[in-house]
């Protein structure tokens, strides 16, 4: 162990943060240097004066913000993770791996080598591929816009007309795929707000789908009409209970939505789950300065309603 890495890792052993034997190892380097017992020592005592100043508590908005920021970034850094081993590769072991398994090798030659009879099979000109069923749906890239959808009275059926080179319509379910993959477009892409309405409107029924629900906490988060964002709150106001993204997306929408409208929406779904900390931390805040009458006392009426904790 060198001077480099007890330094680097001596506010972890300060805070209990390193297992046993690399504490036990960065006692045993501190008891013979006295450079990193000095870097030790200006710890200790930065730890002390920092102990000995007063600790702010953090507010409901600046929790349910951090929790939506950390929660992201922890999934995009699993789906990097997850590409980054998919492309690592060793050649150096590979190569010794083909050294010493002749059999190995003969079957990668072959491979290479029926591989490059199917490529040049495939480009000579007059053939086609006879297997796999080719997807015809329509998909994003292949449209310039969504220009109407209309859900039919009673059921679950919509039907969506979006634009190619001429207007062409679908007819279907809100199951079905090729429906659904024209609504969460239309939802999150179309200029049009009517379109965006009624694209949340149809997909609220389907918020037990995750890619539909994200589809909707992306709108009541960011689109720029508030009645889009409130038939998207209106559609993930079940799932506030067990979803924890779309709870922190509601009580961001109640902190800071501009409209009054949105933010009784979602002071009302957030009801069931009042007792979570940071909601009631939020309702601690609204009940004492917000501008709103209404949310005010809405929040006082809540807080009264919740057994003390002690």
């Amino acid at each position: 162990m060198n001077c480099e890495w007890v330094q680097q890792n001596v506010t972890l052993y300060l805070y209990n943060e390193l297992a046993d034997d690399a504490r036990h190892e960065v006692e045993q380097h501190i008891a013979r240097c006295k450079a990193c017992a000095a870097e030790l020592a200006d710890q200790q005592e930065f730890q002390a004066r920092l102990s000995l100043l007063p600790v702010e508590e953090p507010s409901a908005s600046f929790l349910a913000a951090s929790r939506m920021r950390l929660q992201e970034a922890l999934e995009t850094a699993e789906q990097n993770k997850a590409w980054y081993h998919r492309l690592t590769f060793d050649p150096t072991a590979w190569l010794r791996q083909v050294r010493f398994s002749p059999a190995l090798a003969a079957v990668i030659f072959m491979v290479g080598f029926g591989g490059g009879i199917g490529a040049m099979y495939k480009a000579m000109p007059g053939r086609a591929a006879t297997s796999g069923a080719v997807d015809h749906t329509p998909g994003p890239p292949s449209i310039s816009s969504i220009i109407s959808i209309e859900k039919q009275p009673g059921t679950n059926d919509v039907t969506v007309q979006y634009d190619k080179r001429m207007p062409e319509s679908v007819e279907g379910s809100v199951s079905d795929p090729k429906v659904q993959k024209l609504l969460l477009y239309a939802a999150k892409s179309n200029e049009n707000s009517g379109v965006r309405l009624n694209s949340v409107e149809a997909l609220a029924s389907k918020a037990d789908d995750p890619e539909v629900r994200e589809t909707l906490t992306y709108a009541m988060r960011y689109d720029s009409n508030p009645g889009v964002r409130l038939t998207a709150l209106d559609g993930l106001a079940s799932h506030v209970k067990e979803d924890i993204r779309v709870r922190n997306a509601v009580l961001d929408s109640l902190l800071n939505d501009s409209n009054p409208g949105v933010r009784k929406g979602a002071l009302d779904a957030l009801g069931p789950v009042s007792a979570d900390s940071s909601v009631r931390m939020a309702l601690q805040q609204l009940a004492k300065d917000d501008p709103s009458d209404y949310i005010r006392s809405a929040s006082k009426r809540m807080l009264e309603s919740m057994p003390n904790i002690y």
